[in-house]
């Protein structure tokens, strides 16, 4: 493993003209300008929101430190000391799943991966991808996930925390062979949210200001998505590792306290959430967050990894990332933790050449 950080939550600018026009897409995210702030326009909707319950940034696409091609991302990475990134979806790929049309929604996925494998195979940078499932179509999501899990630069996949309606839960055992698949391939499972995406959001549909639906967006999506997840009728494959991308994390020592509770009082309390989370569970503290480094002192080093968000406007900065957690997860432990939860990202990608699957052949359920 090269020296340096390994960055688990960078992003793909996924939304670009060029990636979309002319494709063979039912229907196209297409760059349209409202208010004198871009946004995308997708299935009749406008992505991120911008009014209403649950809205997004103000800002639109417009909130974006830089444009996420190879160079601004090569001179961040080496600024940052950061030696491999995993892009994760951006505009277009976080917001593909609340599209209604079965099929609609399928060709956007599978369309989204591809041009994820692709960009990091034509990349100078040592960039690796997650695969981008769907919790409401887990047929689908296994054959997705075997296309494209030989790829020596697939080191995950990911799930949106919640999906397009509260009926659609990721402790329905409908899922369960998708997350054995992942086990069993060593691909972590990504949990990564997206304000604005009319998706169901517990706690931030109760509000109409953007200050309150990111403060509560993110955090009330996890929050739904652990529970979920620590309570599921088939419970966890044993080696499924599970990561929070930009969760917060301040609440999680409380809620699992509360959950240990519970379980005791009023369940058989031979299972402990806290432990489960413990054995399955990492998280990618924000240091910018108040009770952060409180809430991964509770949980343990051997749950730490580090995130940067490039290049979305909350971007983090090794430096300060350090300055936080260096005392309990220094570079050496945070390369340890990697090589237990993201075991494929701790490993080189290799030289051989893998020809990404058929684009077309990912559309189909």
């Amino acid at each position: 493993m090269r020296a340096g950080l390994l960055d688990c939550d960078s992003h793909f600018s996924d939304h670009l003209r060029d990636l979309w026009a002319g494709r063979d897409v039912p229907l196209p995210p297409v760059m349209v300008e409202v208010a004198g702030h871009p946004r995308l326009a997708l299935d009749g909707q406008l992505f991120p929101k911008p009014e209403g319950s649950g809205c997004g940034n103000p800002r639109g696409l417009g909130h974006l430190i830089g444009p996420g091609g190879d160079d601004d991302r090569e001179a961040f990475m080496a600024e940052q000391g950061i030696a491999a990134a995993v892009l994760q979806p951006g505009f277009v790929g976080l917001s593909a799943a609340m599209v209604a049309d079965t099929g609609a929604r399928l060709a956007l996925l599978a369309r989204y991966n591809y041009l994820a494998a692709q960009a990091c195979a034509a990349s100078r940078l040592d960039l690796r991808w997650a695969i981008l499932l769907s919790a409401e179509d887990p047929q689908w999501s296994v054959a997705e996930l075997g296309r494209h899990s030989g790829d020596p630069r697939v080191v995950g996949v990911v799930l949106r925390p919640t999906a397009r309606t509260s009926a659609v839960r990721l402790s329905d055992p409908a899922l369960t062979p998708v997350l054995q698949q992942a086990s069993s391939r060593e691909l972590t499972l990504f949990l990564h949210g997206g304000t604005g995406c009319h998706q169901w959001s517990p706690l931030a549909d109760a509000y109409a200001d953007y200050v309150l639906t990111h403060a509560f967006g993110h955090m009330g999506e996890h929050m739904a998505a652990l529970a979920d997840l620590l309570t599921r009728p088939d419970g966890l494959p044993g080696g499924l590792s599970v990561v929070m991308l930009e969760s917060g994390v301040g609440w999680i020592p409380a809620v699992l306290a509360r959950l240990d509770g519970h379980v005791r009082r009023l369940a058989d309390g031979h299972v402990s959430p806290a432990q489960t989370f413990r054995r399955h569970f990492a998280v990618v503290p924000d240091p910018g967050e108040s009770h952060a480094r409180w809430a991964c002192e509770q949980l343990g080093a051997g749950s730490v990894l580090f995130g940067s968000d490039y290049p979305h406007w909350d971007t983090v900065r090794s430096r300060d990332w350090l300055g936080e957690f260096g005392g309990l997860a220094p570079p050496e432990t945070l390369a340890d933790t990697t090589r237990a939860r993201v075991p494929r990202l701790a490993r080189e990608p290799g030289s051989h050449r893998w020809r990404p699957p058929s684009e077309a052949d990912g559309a189909k359920e």
